[in-house]
């Protein structure tokens, strides 16, 4: 087990919130989708019920919110829970000026994108998990899992599963990754895990710094001559 603190674990972080932001109640079904007071769900083939608040969308949908959108191969879920699953070649994709009410800390920072099998969101629990092939980047942060957990109500992010982080050379392998989105540490399980760093390498010498010119030759003062005498 290894305690630390490491950034780009909220690549992640900030490409699952992107889709939540506290979604209440269905506030109306427009043609071929439905939309709640937080986000936008689009199709052109809706199966729901009025009553209970299920609903099916077979046929490929988009999720959008202002400055994030989704898309997936089909959806379902509840609209009175606020729940929502994403399945199959789920692709997120955040502007990274998401408004999320100042509560992350990874707010613009730039564009990131979310892939994976599936997505579950639980808008009114906080809870959004994503799970299978889970790829995800930002800039020069990236890395995978085979599944994600943000708890948003308790600001803790799971990773497990083949769990590699790489931030401009540097590297985390691990099988389970706990992160705290508040004090940024980090608790890491493998076996074993391994972090890596870039060795800094020292700047390559200029070519006239390798090739010196040569300089000035040193003066040499000239020996007397010895005096005649006069003697034989």
């Amino acid at each position: 087990m290894i305690h630390g603190r490491t950034r780009q674990i909220g690549v992640l972080a900030l490409a699952l919130t992107a889709l939540g932001g506290g979604a209440s109640a269905a506030q109306g079904f427009p043609t071929g989708g439905i939309e709640t007071k937080d986000y936008r769900i689009l199709t052109d083939v809706t199966n729901s019920n009025l009553n209970t608040g299920d609903f099916k969308m077979p046929r490929t949908v988009r999720f959008s919110r202002p400055g994030t959108d989704a898309t997936a191969n089909s959806a379902q879920g509840n609209f009175k829970r606020g729940t929502a699953t994403l399945t199959g070649n789920v692709v997120l994709h955040d502007s990274g000026n998401a408004d999320e009410g100042g509560s992350t800390p990874y707010h613009g920072n730039g564009p990131a994108t979310l892939t994976c099998d599936q997505l579950d969101v639980d808008s009114k629990a906080k809870l959004y998990t994503a799970s299978g092939h889970v790829r995800f980047n930002q800039g020069t942060q990236a890395g995978t899992a085979d599944k994600a957990i943000l708890n948003r109500a308790n600001q803790m992010l799971h990773l497990e599963g083949n769990v590699h982080l790489d931030s401009q050379g540097s590297t985390l392998s691990a099988n389970m990754v706990d992160y705290n989105l508040n004090t940024k540490d980090v608790e890491v399980h493998g076996s074993p895990a391994v972090m890596s760093q870039p060795a800094n390498q020292p700047p390559a010498p200029s070519a006239s710094a390798s090739s010196p010119k040569p300089g000035p030759k040193p003066k040499t003062t000239p020996r007397p001559k010895p005096k005649a005498t006069g003697k034989p």
